[in-house]
């Protein structure tokens, strides 16, 4: 397996695995199913006026005469034939009161939205992967003891918990994967890891069972794989460089590289940015991203009212009810599948023209199925072809409803707005699960309701909805961001207004403007974090100092008169200066003096004119400097012994102590 490609088809995995879980949601097509005839024992067969075996007219003509031509016990068994074993078929739980009205798809749809108001906020807090992982450790269980007890009531209330679970798994788990997985792949590999290939494994778990609690054993089973995976696979490092978090980031990221097998690849070449919060707030307030916030919470209203109003009401677009789910599964697969693959070549097909065109078909396919129920051509091959088309079209709305959300709006408040969303979606979920009634009194009516919302939405999404193909989602809302920083550099963002800087041009500021994304190798030690807090301090507003003048060098000083014509006079006798340093002068006088002439306390500043002259006479005593001469500590030394010593000096060239004179002077 390709290193790039790795990590991609392991979450594509783990993806497709959970949507096995998620799709409890439509195996209450099954759990609902109940057949469209029925024979009572004494061979009384009906058509079923509900989903209760009860509700059928006695006085009505018998399906199976016993005076009718051909085989009766052949008609008995086609009538009686029961598809599949169901939770509605072992309870009767519609024929009470109560029941008629809270529907099991109800409950279901009533825990997912209870889950998406609270799980969606806990994952932005705690963790994209936290959440999903105790999603499915919860669900599981709660899936396997709905299908072991044997009351109505008990059995309620694990399907609404299991619904609780399941939009950990959706919403949470489809954020994960989006984040984990290379912007320029998605498309391609949630081809593959679908929710209609996850329909396709729950018909054929309940073909192969041919009951529900059977069914429900295998699915949990296959779900429970999930669980290592995701706890060997790390958090999302968006998240965490979102958090601030970059230690744990850099972890996340060595993990992937580790998996990967690669050095350099979409999971750790990566910027660090100095990124802004975005608050719920700053979404209201920001018209760019209200109205795509407002667009994504309509969208996923409508679709998914439309979308579960075909669903839930087809389990007779075929008499046999494997073939339909299947065939819907299957259309809607081949579909994706198609666009996945193609999706790299049609640079135009953004997820706004994928949404409209597929809206734009389901549209059409309403329209064919009024017209074949008023004709009468329910269960013909047309009806088929346009019920299944329908739901594969609306399907891929929604497909691009979820693209559309996790790269439109800011990583702080995806998961946020993502469970907002799913809470829009499955308040119309619970709206279509209140129309399966018209079914039994004017089917038509189920699709006007959907043509009505269908051609509102595809008139607001062409003129609202904003084209997001591609999009650096850490990017998203980040109007003003900090300095890029590197693994071993700093690399400062030029504005793409700013004028060309000068070594003399202040600092800027305000925070600079990114011109084109800098990859930068992660940051592997704490270390690195100090780089972080140093780049994060020049953000600040930089405040010009006023640069010290450095103090002028005061000119050549000035010897006085006095002083030059006592050095003529010294020099002149060199024998009188060595008398007068034994019997007059001890060691710590001389240093004085020799310290008082090189420190130049007399500080005399000469005119410009005389510059020249006293330069010149520093040259002339700086040619004898190496011929100075210091007194020797001892007092009671003779001349002699001074010229011994001293070596360099001749007997008849004068000095005296002003010879160590220094170079300043």
């Amino acid at each position: 397996m390709a290193g790039s490609w790795r990590l991609d088809i392991i979450i594509m995995v783990l993806y497709q695995i959970t949507l096995i879980f998620s799709a409890q949601l439509l195996f209450v097509i099954f759990l609902d199913y109940m057949p469209q005839t029925y024979c009572t024992d004494d061979n009384f067969c009906y058509k079923l006026q509900s989903k209760c075996l009860t509700d059928y007219d006695a006085n009505a003509l018998n399906l199976c005469p016993v005076n009718m031509t051909g085989s009766r016990r052949d008609c008995i068994v086609e009538h009686k034939t029961l598809y599949f074993y169901s939770a509605q078929f072992e309870y009767q739980q519609n024929c009470g009161a109560f029941y008629k009205v809270v529907h099991l798809s109800t409950v279901t749809f009533i825990g997912t939205l209870l889950g998406n108001i609270v799980l969606g906020i806990l994952a932005d807090k705690y963790g994209r992967r936290t959440i999903y992982f105790l999603s499915i450790l919860f669900g599981i269980p709660c899936l396997l003891i709905s299908a072991s007890v044997d009351n109505v009531v008990v059995f309620y209330i694990f399907r609404t918990l299991v619904g609780i679970a399941i939009s950990g798994t959706l919403t949470v788990g489809y954020t994960y994967a989006i984040e984990m997985i290379s912007p320029d792949r998605r498309l391609r590999l949630f081809a593959m890891a679908n929710w209609p290939n996850a329909r396709m494994v729950q018909v054929l778990f309940a073909y192969i069972s041919q009951e529900w609690t059977r069914t429900t054993y295998v699915s949990a089973s296959i779900s429970s794989l999930a669980l290592p995976i995701l706890w060997w696979l790390p958090e999302s490092p968006i998240w965490l460089e979102q958090k601030d978090k970059y230690e744990e980031a850099s972890r996340a990221r060595k993990r992937i590289e580790r998996i990967s097998g690669v050095s350099a690849d979409h999971h750790n070449n990566y910027e660090m940015v100095a990124f802004e919060k975005v608050t719920p707030k700053r979404i209201l307030m920001n018209p760019k991203l209200r109205t795509s916030f407002l667009m994504i919470l309509f969208m996923y209203f409508y679709v998914g009212l439309a979308v579960y109003i075909t669903d839930l009401n087809g389990a007779d677009m075929t008499r046999n009810l494997y073939l339909g789910q299947f065939l819907a599964g299957l259309v809607l697969s081949i579909a994706q599948f198609i666009i996945g693959m193609t999706e790299p070549y049609l640079t135009g097909m953004g997820r706004r023209v994928l949404f409209l065109f597929s809206q734009l078909i389901a549209i059409i396919c309403y329209i064919l199925i009024v017209i074949c129920l008023y004709l009468n051509w329910k269960g013909s091959f047309t009806y088929l072809a346009a019920y299944t088309i329908a739901y594969a079209s609306q399907s891929i709305c929604l497909e691009a409803a979820y693209l559309s959300l996790v790269e439109l709006m800011p990583t702080d408040v995806r998961a946020t707005v993502g469970s907002i969303a799913n809470i829009c979606m499955k308040v119309g979920s619970l709206l279509a699960t209140e129309t399966q009634a018209l079914k039994f009194t004017y089917e038509p009516a189920l699709f006007f309701i959907n043509l009505v919302f269908c051609v509102i939405g595809i008139v607001l999404v062409f003129f609202c909805l904003e084209e997001s193909r591609e999009a650096d989602m850490k990017m998203v809302g980040q109007t003003a961001i900090g300095k890029i920083f590197a693994y071993d550099e700093e690399v400062t963002a030029q504005g793409t207004d700013s004028p060309p800087r000068t070594p003399d041009a202040p600092a800027p500021e305000s925070p600079l403007v990114i011109a084109e994304p800098v990859t930068a190798k992660p940051l592997v030690s704490k270390e690195q974090l100090k780089i972080i807090e140093k780049n994060n301090a020049r953000n600040k507003l930089i405040v010009e100092k006023p640069i010290p003048k450095k103090k002028e060098k005061q000119g050549p000083v000035e010897i006085p008169t006095p002083v030059r014509k006592q050095l003529e006079n010294e020099k002149a006798t060199s024998d009188e200066s060595l008398k007068t340093m034994e019997t007059g002068k001890k060691t710590e006088e001389s240093k004085e003096v020799s310290l008082e002439s090189k420190t130049g306390e007399m500080n005399i500043n000469l005119p410009k004119s005389l510059v020249k002259s006293v330069e010149e006479q520093k040259n002339s005593l700086a040619d004898t400097q190496e011929n100075d001469w210091t007194p020797l500590p001892s007092e009671n030394k003779s001349a002699a012994k001074a010229r011994e010593q001293l070596g360099k000096r001749p007997s008849q060239n004068t000095f005296s102590r002003y010879d160590n004179e220094s170079e300043e002077e």
